[in-house]
C-alpha cells in the first residue's frame, strides 16, 4: 500500500478526531488579542476572528497510546510536540503559551487550512506530506509555516512602533 493510499484510508478517522478536537478548542479557547489578530492577517488567515487558542498541560492526541506511538513512528507528529492547529482551533502546551513564534507558525497552518478548502482537505494534504519523503518537518506545508512565521515576525521586529507579536492573547 502506498503512503498516499494509507493517508486516504486513515482520513475518515483522522477527520472525525480532528473535528472533535477543533470543536473543543472553539468552545473553550480564547479569541486572539489585537496583536495576534494582526499577525494572523499578515500570515494570510482570512477569518482570523474565528481562531481560538486553548492552552493546556498536555496536547490532545488521537485515541489510545498505541495510536500516538504509531503517529510518531510514521512521523505524523514529533514526540515532543508543543503546539498544534486543527482547523480554527490552536492548542498550545502551557509552557509554550507565550511563544509568539509558535503561535505565528500555527496561524500559518490555519491559513493553509482555509486556502486548501477546510479541515478534511488540509488533513489529507498534511498526512500525505508527513508520509511521503522527505516527510515531517521538511514537506512543503511545514516548510511554508516555518518560513512565513519567521518572515512576519522578523518584519514586526524591524517596524518601529509595531504591535508586539508576543501578546498572543492567552492566559495560562
Amino acid at each position: 500500500m502506498t503512503r498516499t493510499a494509507l493517508a486516504t484510508l486513515a482520513l475518515p478517522f483522522a477527520h472525525a478526531w480532528a473535528s472533535h478536537v477543533e470543536a473543543r478548542a472553539l468552545a473553550s479557547g480564547a479569541p486572539l488579542e489585537p496583536c495576534a489578530l494582526a499577525v494572523a492577517r499578515r500570515v494570510g488567515v482570512v477569518h482570523a476572528h474565528r481562531v481560538r487558542v486553548r492552552v493546556v498541560a498536555e496536547l490532545p492526541w488521537p485515541g489510545p497510546l498505541w495510536l500516538r506511538a504509531l503517529a510518531i513512528r510514521l512521523r505524523l507528529a514529533p514526540p515532543d510536540i508543543v503546539g498544534v492547529s486543527i482547523g480554527y482551533g490552536i492548542w498550545l502546551r502551557a509552557d509554550q503559551a507565550a511563544n509568539h513564534a509558535l503561535l505565528a507558525h500555527e496561524l500559518v497552518h490555519v491559513a493553509q487550512h482555509e486556502r486548501l478548502g477546510g479541515l478534511r482537505s488540509f488533513l489529507h494534504a498534511y498526512m500525505v506530506e508527513c508520509l511521503t519523503e522527505p516527510g515531517y518537518p521538511a514537506g512543503p506545508l511545514e516548510s511554508e509555516a516555518l518560513r512565513v512565521a519567521h518572515e512576519v515576525l522578523a518584519a514586526d521586529r524591524d517596524r518601529a512602533g509595531a504591535c508586539r507579536a508576543d501578546a498572543v492573547g492567552v492566559d495560562v
